[in-house]
Order: structure tokens, then sequence, then C-alpha cells
């Protein structure tokens, strides 16, 4: 009897198939005024930082600018190297949608730089993940109520 194959899902889709959003770049050593600009240009909620020849450095991104920015005395033209997170995680193209899926679930962050070897290829955001799996949901799941069933008795670790 022949093996039987499991039915492929959209979970298993690489991630090269969801719409990645360009990635918004700035040199090291960009101001942080002059990141912020990028961002608000490109409209995304981070800007990837390279060396001279391109190779990604870090990540700036509006946490950054919420925790380690706003509110301190560094003036906006500081360095986006001292407040950015540096050697951030990424991924290829290769990921899958459950990969991904699970990387925004354990990891604090929102935008996944996607690289294929070293060229930058965009930005994976999880708002974007979100609405390609919806997209894929039937609607009858998509529609269903709230079951107030579901409710936990009581909160995680307590």
């Amino acid at each position: 009897m022949p093996a039987v194959r499991k039915k492929e899902t959209f979970w298993s889709e690489p991630i090269a198939k969801v719409a990645l959003q360009r990635a918004a770049v700035v040199r090291s050593g960009t101001t942080i005024v002059d990141a912020v600009r990028e961002m608000k240009v490109n409209q995304i909620g981070c800007v990837l930082v390279v060396d001279a020849q391109g190779a990604l450095l870090g990540i700036l991104s509006n946490g950054d600018l919420l925790h380690e920015f706003v509110g301190t005395t560094l003036p906006g033209d500081t360095p986006v190297d001292t407040i950015m997170t540096k050697n951030p995680f990424t991924a290829t193209p290769e990921l899958n949608v459950q990969e991904a899926l699970e990387i925004f679930h354990s990891q604090p962050f929102r935008h996944l730089p996607i690289l294929s070897g070293s060229t930058i290829r965009g930005i994976l955001s999880i708002r974007g993940l979100m609405a390609f799996i919806g997209e894929h949901l039937p609607l009858e799941v998509l529609n269903l109520p709230p079951d107030s069933s579901l409710i936990a008795a009581r909160t995680s670790g307590g």
C-alpha cells in the first residue's frame, strides 16, 4: 500500500509567497531624526541599518525609539547605531508561514528582515503575516462569534 501523503496547507507555504514590505534602509551613522523621516516616508515601523557595503548591522524600530530615545536627553542628531537593535533576528524566504508565526509568538518584535545570503529581500511584518493567514482561513472560521466558555478561569501562571 503506498504511503499516504499529508495534504499541504498554507501553513507550510514559504513566506516568499507573503507580501513583504519593501525595506527602508539607512547607513550606519545616520541620525535618529533622519531615520525616523525615512520610516515616515516609507510608512513602515522600522528601518534597517547597513554598513557601506550594504551588510545588515541592525534594525531601528518604533519600539527602539519609544524605549531608547523618547524621554531621554539624546539629541536627534545621535547616530542610529546608538539605539538600534544590533544583529537582529533574520530569516530567509524559505521560512514557512507556521515557523514565521512561531517566531513572532516567541520573540518581542513585529518586523523580521528577510535575507537571501546578505541581500535584503524585504521585511515580514506580523501584520502582513496575519493578513496572509486571514486570507486563507475559511469564512466559517472568520465569522465565528466569540465563545465565552473558552475564557480561562484564571490567568496563566496564577
